[in-house]
């Protein structure tokens, strides 16, 4: 009888381990739409992530932190690189938040902060070269200013 409840115990435990490993992938892979049709807080990703991320923080000019992140994903018309940025900041408070490519602008949208603060996203295409990927973002009232960039070497 023994032997019979741990055989059950160790098939219940395999089919628990191997239902989490068929479902990993998907929660990797659900962030949601992309773009900027959504105020900057939908998900950059959706599709397969292609390489390791990358990315930096500091402090704005007036001290809030801040983290800017980028990674290649397969979530386009052909591959693309996301960028990713986060202001811990008051709820209500909009910053204008542009995001660059090698220096060539791809998203300038103004972001309102919920209670978690600010989260902008968006993605460009993959040029299949390094990308130095940064953000220029100001805060509608104070002004505080931050500016940040990550390079995202090609894959």
């Amino acid at each position: 009888m023994k032997r019979k409840a741990f055989s059950v115990t160790m098939l219940t435990a395999s089919v628990a381990v191997g239902l989490s490993l068929l479902s990993a992938p998907a929660a990797l892979a659900s962030g949601g739409p992309g773009g900027g049709g959504d105020g900057g807080h939908g998900g950059s990703g959706g599709g397969r992530r292609l390489g390791p991320a990358v990315s930096t923080s500091g402090v704005g000019t007036l001290g809030s932190p801040w983290t800017l992140k980028s990674q290649h994903d397969d979530d386009g018309p052909g591959p693309v690189v996301g960028e990713e940025f986060e202001i811990g900041t008051p709820a209500g408070r909009v910053w204008t938040v542009v995001f660059a490519d090698n220096g060539h602008e791809f998203f300038h949208q103004d972001v309102t902060a919920d209670a978690a603060g600010l989260r902008a996203m968006s993605k460009t295409a993959d040029q299949g070269i390094d990308q130095v990927m940064s953000v220029h973002a100001v805060d509608t009232v104070t002004h505080e200013v931050i500016d940040g960039s990550v390079t995202l070497p090609a894959l």
